[in-house]
């Protein structure tokens, strides 16, 4: 009898202890008793101007107080966690954060990247295991102004928290302490004897004065996506699924996705992988079967090995190596892009004519002899699995595949062509051919280049191609003549610097309209950090608001484009899409 009260008594302690056990974190029920969870807060990657790098401190100075918890949570010496990362380069990955935090005995490794983008900054951070069971806690917001960082910072605190460590919410706590401070705090120090009337108090420091009012800094209509792995080269906006909505395209080095924009993030719906011969330089969507459906064109270039030996002692030389121009066509088809098309011996591209619409274009490469291109631009017809050219653009000599626009920017019932010249000045062509204007600036810059002539390759005398960024015509004003929008550089730095060394990280996208006299700025955004490498007219939302959508590569060394980090982003147009659906 005395052993069956001692089992029931048992069993209602157990019932009774179930749902405190159940609403312990794994990780602290799996900790012996009295040792706490380790948790390491790398430094954030800064993708900033210089005069942000303090953030860096004071989000894991923030961090480490809202993550401490004594008895239960440990945040590892910064010293320690500083000479781990000794040697780390750029962002930090999955796996390398992961070594890092095995390396200081961690059981947690919490680490991010911070990107401005004008006003607007975006937060990307990563809550990790180093055990390697369980997913990470993924953390990403976008603020419109600096002033909403710290903010955002102690809103991730709260979140590692709460789902990692099952912490009570201790939020409305601080709040009441911190009126409490508030209501009984010196007001000279509340109310500093130097303000004058009119002067407001910082919300950060009540002895700071505020001068730039906080909502004057938010950015309203812009936006901006989550961080990618590698440089994106080249990006274009259509319809690929064939339902309606629109979505984006990206080119890395050899790996094209494309993406649906889903609240305020990019989802990938679909991806193709080149191989390790593959480079990718360009890529485009048309609708060539006019069927509501933009298949991709992918300019490709392939590196092929020779039997023979690379040789030097000649001009031209022998790199032991072929580069073949093996262009193809893609197709979304049930979330897959399958190859509909392949060795294409012709860049491509796709430009709006007119009523005409987009027409996809194909020019042959020249050998090393004869420059990067030869030949005509043809008009590109898509038969089958096979891509073939029809009839040959008639366009100015200047004019290569990837450099140029069309339209009628003056009103003179006559289309001029808008000319990127390889030192990246802006002409304009009237429909003669002639030279009307051009630009002292540097435009539509990029560091994205193939190997054109070769003159001697011993002194590296190697002329180096940059594919432009796009050229946008569209009737944004709604005057009835279209104006030209291309990105500008605003670095005079580079056109000092030989090809190999230009980075172009610093730039705005501008509007220009022609005035009978020449072209004069309609606006321009605010100063972009970082180098755009696409601009494009899209509805990202399906809401019927067009939007400049341009991707941005975020590198701190643009030289080396394929190991850096890219971002899309977007400004809303006051516009209607019937009157840019047509010149896109």
């Amino acid at each position: 009898m005395l052993r069956s009260r001692s089992t029931v008594i048992m069993i209602v302690l157990a019932l009774f202890a179930a749902p405190l056990l159940m609403n312990t974190p794994a990780c602290l029920a799996a900790q012996p008793a009295g040792v706490p969870v380790r948790v390491a807060i790398l430094p954030f990657s800064m993708h900033t101007p210089p005069d942000l790098a303090y953030l860096q401190n004071g989000i894991r100075d923030m961090l480490t107080s809202r993550l401490a918890w004594q008895g239960k949570v440990q945040v590892i010496d910064r010293s320690a966690t500083e000479q781990a990362v000794k040697g780390a380069r750029g962002d930090v990955s999955l796996g390398e954060a992961v070594r890092i935090g095995g390396a200081l005995k961690a059981d947690y490794v919490l680490f991010g990247s911070l990107t401005a983008l004008g006003q607007a900054i975006s937060i990307d951070a990563k809550m990790a295991p180093v055990s390697g069971t369980g997913e990470p806690l993924s953390l990403y917001a976008q603020t419109r102004s600096m002033d909403e960082v710290i903010p955002q910072i102690n809103q991730f605190a709260q979140q590692i928290n709460q789902k990692v460590f099952a912490r009570p919410d201790e939020s409305a706590r601080t709040a009441a302490a911190e009126a409490e401070a508030l209501s009984t705090r010196n007001p000279e120090l509340l109310v500093p004897g130097t303000m004058v009337a009119g002067d407001r108090i910082s919300y950060l420091n009540p002895n700071f004065i505020e001068v730039t009012p906080e909502d004057s800094l938010r950015q309203s209509g812009l936006w901006r996506s989550q961080t990618f792995q590698g440089g994106i080269i080249a990006m274009d906006i259509g319809d690929f699924t064939g339902d309606g909505r629109q979505e984006i395209v990206t080119a890395t080095f050899n790996k094209i996705t494309v993406y649906r924009k889903e609240n305020q993030g990019l989802k990938v719906i679909g991806t193709f992988n080149g191989t390790n011969v593959d480079r990718f330089l360009w890529v485009v969507g048309a609708d060539t079967n006019r069927d509501g459906k933009d298949r991709i064109f992918v300019t490709n270039l392939k590196k092929l090995n020779t039997t023979r030996a690379a040789q030097s002692d000649s001009a031209l030389g022998d790199p032991g190596y072929n580069i073949i121009l093996s262009s193809f066509v893609l197709s979304l088809e049930g979330g897959r892009l399958e190859l509909i098309a392949d060795n294409i011996p012709y860049f491509l591209n796709a430009l709006p004519f007119g009523k005409r619409g987009k027409i996809l274009l194909g020019q042959a490469k020249g050998s090393i002899n004869e420059g990067p291109f030869k030949g005509d631009i043809y008009e590109m017809q898509l038969r089958g699995t096979s891509l073939v050219p029809t009839v040959s653009l008639n366009v100015p000599t200047r004019c290569n595949i990837f450099n140029f626009a069309r339209a009628d920017i003056n009103n003179d019932k006559m289309e001029e062509t808008i000319v990127i010249d390889k030192s990246n000045k802006m002409v304009i062509l009237n429909s003669a051919g002639e030279l009307i204007w051009r630009g002292d600036r540097i435009f539509a810059a990029t560091t994205n280049t193939f190997e054109g002539k070769v003159e001697d390759r011993r002194f590296n005398l190697v002329d180096l191609y940059a594919i432009p960024s796009p050229i946008v015509v569209a009737d944004i004003n709604k005057d009835g003549i279209p104006e030209i929008i291309v990105n500008r550089s605003t670095s005079n730095v580079d056109k000092f610097l030989p090809d190999s060394m230009k980075s172009y990280d610093k730039s705005e996208i501008v509007s220009f309209s022609w005035d009978q006299m020449g072209l004069v700025e309609n606006w321009k955004t605010r100063e972009i950090s970082g180098m755009v490498t696409g601009v494009r007219l899209g509805d990202l939302n399906g809401d019927g608001t067009t939007e400049l959508v341009a991707s941005l590569v975020l590198a701190k060394d643009l030289l080396k484009l394929w190991e850096s980090k890219s971002t899309i982003f977007s400004y809303d147009l006051n516009v209607s899409p019937s009157k840019t659906a047509a010149r896109q």
